[in-house]
């Protein structure tokens, strides 16, 4: 069966300045932004920023692999063979008879958003898109990256607008993008579908464009179990958790903290069973309820509102504890992965489940 890909067709019709493209891995995303950068740069000379979070990911040979399934010769309609990074630009290239690499024209620049400091005095002459690639991780953002984002933005389009594209697979629901930038319907936007913010600026409106990317009919049956929702289709990446045993009516709810963090909120219960064992249960708060403790990410002179699990609290000592040695389960697999990568950001407990 032919496998069919994503087109960028609709959203490059879409009038935005930021233009945010999620979806399954391999559906092509890339493919296509990669193909309408490369084509821009030939036909209109307009120039582009290749950008990744840190410096690591874009060594020269790893921005060369990055457009080594474009079909060049296609593109540049049999003037280049390919494209190449060296010493912070890309360019298309050719191959001489003697197997030698011959630079063409520069169409780009690869740069890290974590080296964003160093670019603030270098003038990006002619450039028109930035294209920052796996935006989304399950690991750690920068310290404010959404506002790093934007000041680099800022150097790079001085004076002239330019389109910003966000290429991202579901990889973690807790992105600081999708709160600081209030994209409220992400996590329940439909495949196929796109939705754009707009957001007052003085006299001037700025456009962000969401698009839920289509799924696309190729099935691989080389994965299986929860990895294979999210290769083979466009369900969020989740692993695997214990749940509950038993019914919760079954324990002893002897103490009960909210947890905030962005658009999260978890209600994380210390139980103890008819045998006197400890076990956490976390699940969502979607109901008004009371707590003995609120932690969030929000500064509050409230002593039951703080960041950290306080052990000098005899059930919050027992609740690190229990984090500690795993006697931890959850309502379902999205809520403990949405708990491990708030965790991870947060620091509730002082360390990464």
């Amino acid at each position: 069966m032919k496998r069919q890909y994503y087109s960028i067709e609709k959203l490059d019709k879409v009038d935005a300045t930021y233009k945010i493209l999620l979806g399954m891995r391999n559906n092509g995303k890339s493919y296509q932004v990669k193909k309408k950068l490369l084509t821009d740069a030939f036909k209109k000379h307009y120039k582009f920023v290749y950008l990744r979070r840190w410096l690591m990911d874009v060594k020269e040979s790893a921005v060369t692999d990055y457009f080594g399934d474009m079909p060049i010769l296609e593109i540049t309609e049999g003037q280049y063979t390919g494209v190449m990074g060296y010493h912070g630009y890309i360019y298309f290239y050719n191959v001489d008879e003697d197997d030698k690499i011959v630079k063409g024209p520069q169409i780009g620049r690869y740069c890290a958003l974590n080296e964003a400091e160093r670019y603030k005095s270098q003038v990006f002459d002619g450039y028109k898109y930035i294209v920052y690639e796996e935006f989304i991780t399950d690991r750690i953002y920068i310290d404010n990256e959404p506002k790093q984002l934007m000041n680099f933005v800022s150097t790079v389009f001085r004076s002239e607008k330019g389109t910003v594209f966000l290429v991202g697979n579901k990889l973690s629901r807790v992105c600081p993008y999708f709160s600081q930038w209030s994209l409220v319907n992400t996590l329940r936007q439909k495949p196929n579908t796109i939705e754009v913010y707009h957001f007052h600026v003085g006299e001037d409106i700025i456009n962000v464009a969401v698009e839920q990317c289509e799924n696309t009919s190729y099935k691989n049956t080389m994965f299986f179990g929860s990895a294979a929702k999210q290769i083979t289709s466009a369900e969020w990446d989740v692993d695997d958790y214990p749940t509950l045993p038993g019914e919760q009516r079954d324990y002893m709810n002897v103490y009960k903290l909210l947890i905030e963090y962005q658009d999260f909120k978890f209600c994380v219960n210390l139980l103890v069973d008819r045998l006197g064992s400890r076990i956490l249960f976390i699940h969502p708060q979607t109901t008004q309820t009371k707590f003995d403790r609120i932690l969030t990410d929000r500064f509050s002179k409230n002593p039951l509102i703080s960041s950290r699990l306080d052990p000098r609290r005899k059930a919050e000592s027992i609740i690190m504890d229990c984090f500690r040695f795993n006697k931890v389960c959850y309502s379902d697999n999205l809520t403990g992965t949405d708990f491990k990568h708030v965790n991870e950001h947060f620091k509730i407990s002082g360390y990464v489940i």
